[in-house]
């Protein structure tokens, strides 16, 4: 089949454009048609599947730009950790040749909509991993009232609150001590950062509830930090409300067949090792 196939690379990683362009010219061989652009000029387009040339950074932000597009991401990793970006650069053209003659598997995963005012307008934002409310100042103590269906939850004193999606589990949460959790499942998992009370520990919540936070802070003018899977961040006043949802488009990765998510986590993380 001839595939559409878009190739976005990160400049800034070594030998990422050389890659890029090498595969680029692999694919127009086998009678593709190709787009390539680096991650700072990509604009969303319709095609076939895209591939992400990078680390786990470029791949999160290639996902946020297709993905209301429901156009599927590959992840080639150059990065350091490489947990989204799963195929190395060595698998890249078994990878596509095993496309061009099979086709390929898609796995479908949810993303979180996230929405707030921001400088007077209402603003909408997707996240593929996380959403986190903090403090403007790093390490300070602030307060976020979690209602969960429009019923008030808890009152969390903590240096910041993440939300996460199952994709996220693996990242910041976990590094808060939240579980990791199988990526299909249509969950939410919300992760207190240094809770101040013992009994406040990570929860998952049904991916069909609607979530709000009402972040304060007596710290930094009492301003908050709302930051989408560490790539966009906002600064909020004191007071302000955070929703979240499911959005309505999934995430759509191109499955890599010949390894699990298990054995992901044992490369990539020695999870049971």
């Amino acid at each position: 089949m001839n595939y559409s196939v878009g190739i976005v690379y990160n400049k800034s990683k070594a030998n990422a454009k050389k890659l890029a362009l090498r595969i680029a010219l692999w694919l127009k061989q086998n009678k593709c048609k190709v787009f390539v652009s680096n991650s700072m000029s990509v604009k969303a387009k319709k095609f076939d599947f895209v591939l992400s040339v990078g680390g786990d950074g470029t791949m999160l932000k290639i996902i946020r730009i297709f993905s209301p597009l429901s156009v599927p991401v590959k992840g080639i990793n150059l990065g350091s950790l490489g947990f989204l970006t799963d195929a190395d650069t060595d698998e890249v053209l078994i990878l596509l040749k095993n496309i061009l003659s099979s086709g390929f598997k898609i796995e479908k995963r949810i993303l979180l909509l996230v929405e707030f005012e921001y400088k007077g307008k209402k603003l909408k934002t997707v996240a593929v991993n996380d959403c986190v409310v903090r403090s403007l100042s790093g390490g300070k103590l602030i307060t976020v009232d979690v209602d969960i269906d429009k019923n008030f939850t808890a009152e969390y004193k903590c240096d910041g609150m993440i939300i996460a999606t199952p994709t996220g589990s693996t990242a910041y949460s976990l590094a808060a001590f939240g579980p990791i959790v199988y990526p299909n499942l249509s969950v939410f998992i919300l992760t207190p950062i240094s809770p101040h009370t013992l009994t406040q520990r990570p929860m998952i919540l049904s991916s069909k509830s609607s979530i709000s936070f009402i972040a304060k802070n007596k710290y930094s003018n009492g301003k908050i930090m709302v930051s989408i899977d560490g790539q966009e961040n906002y600064t909020l006043p004191n007071g302000a409300k955070i929703k979240f949802s499911i959005y309505k488009k999934s995430l759509k990765l191109v499955k890599n067949c010949s390894r699990s998510y298990f054995e992901t986590l044992k490369t990539k993380l020695h999870w049971g090792v």
